[in-house]
Parts: C-alpha cells; structure tokens; sequence
C-alpha cells in the first residue's frame, strides 16, 4: 500500500542519473513526476549492469517493479551494488496501516465492522515485513517512521530531499473525518487491536509501538541505530 510512499519515490527520482533504476508509478503521478522534470522509469525491464569500462558483469534475471520485496530487489541487484548503497525504505505503526486499508478497500462498504475486516485479512498486516525484512539478509539500512517521516528524513542529509517531500502530495487523504483517529477506532474495536498486537509482536517490539489502548508507557524501539529517532 503506498501511502506517503509515493511522494518520497519521486522525491529520490531526483536524485537519480541516466544509469540508475526507476520503475513506474500511477499514471496521474507520472505526470506530476514530468511537470516537475524529474527522471521517470527507466532501466527497470532486466537491466544490464556494466563496469567503469563499458563491460557486462551482470544481467538481472528479472524486472524490477513498484514497491518490489527486499528480497526479490536483492536477488536481481549485483551483490557489491546491494553491499555499497544505502537501503532506505518507510514503515508506518501497523495500527494505523489497518485502518488506512480498510478504509482504502471501502471501509463499512465492505460489509464488514472493522475488527471483522482485519479479522478476516490478517495477511496484509504482514505486508510490511514481506516487503522490508527487519532482520535476516535482506535486511535494510534504514527505516524511516511514517509518523515522523520528515524528522528522519532529514537526518538522511541528503540536501533538498526533505524540502521536495513535502513539497508534492503525490496522494489525497481517503479516510473520512467521522471517527477515524486511531484511538477512536480501536476503542470500537478493541478486537481488532487484539489482532493487531498479536500479529505484529515483532515489528511492534522493533518500533517501540504502543497499543493505542494501552496505558503503560510506550517500550523503547529495539534497534535504534536502524531507526532515525
């Protein structure tokens, strides 16, 4: 799900060159990413890899797609292109991404309440650790927060980054204003934040996320020198 996501790619599209791997976005962003004169896709169909003499050292064995798995990224990059660059991607606190999708797939004209509907697709609440491992070999370098994304992205030092970012808004807000606030919601719903804190032990604990309808004090993120705080 891209939320946020959008406007911090065509941010770093800005930064790239004729040699570096962009892949494709919603048409109505791509023109955004035009009238701004920002490079757009490119080298992203099983791209050639070639030395500073001209020479093929490697060949992609696949294509290279928007909001592409860590892992899938990992096997089609050369290792020392994978071990050099910095691995950057957004995590957003997985009680908010619940209700961000369930309002993005309609919300109650699903049918279904709330705690049903995360009941029911427990899978999509895995689809941050599919897409950016916390641990193991395809592990990123760092993990910018969704709800402090320009503080961490600033501590990126990448100049003009952060300025271009909040510059763009690449997508409009798709929640309702009646009762959407995370508290609220989960005070409705508490079975759902059950769910939540079950599923997502691992990032929860990684983060230092707090269920909204605890009372203790949030935990300490786990691994903060991959987390921008």
């Amino acid at each position: 799900m891209k939320v946020g996501g959008t406007s911090f790619e065509i941010a770093l599209s800005s930064l790239c060159d004729g040699d570096s791997v962009i892949t494709p976005i919603a048409l109505d962003d791509e023109a955004l990413r035009r009238r701004l004169g920002i490079p757009g896709p490119q080298n992203y169909i099983a791209p050639i890899w070639r030395n500073a003499d001209g020479e093929e050292y490697w060949r992609s064995s696949g294509d290279f797609v928007n909001h592409i798995p860590a892992p899938r990224a990992k096997a089609l990059i050369p290792p020392d292109v994978w071990d050099g660059y910095r691995k950057i991607t957004i995590w957003r606190n997985p009680f908010d991404v619940a209700i961000s999708r369930y309002f993005w797939v309609g919300g109650t004209a699903t049918g279904m309440h709330f705690d049903e509907f995360v009941d029911r697709h427990r899978s999509f609440l895995h689809d941050n650790a599919r897409i950016a491992p916390l641990t193991g070999e395809a592990a990123l370098d760092s993990y910018l927060r969704y709800e402090c994304l320009a503080d961490d992205m600033e501590s990126l030092q990448v100049p003009g980054l952060k300025e271009l970012f909040q510059a763009l808004n690449a997508k409009s807000n798709i929640r309702p204003k009646w009762g959407t606030s995370v508290t609220e919601t989960y005070s409705m719903f508490p079975a759902a934040a059950e769910i939540i804190a079950e599923e997502c032990k691992e990032e929860i604990a990684f983060f230092g996320y707090q269920n909204p309808l605890s009372h203790s004090p949030p935990q300490a993120a786990q691994t903060k020198d991959k987390i921008h705080v």
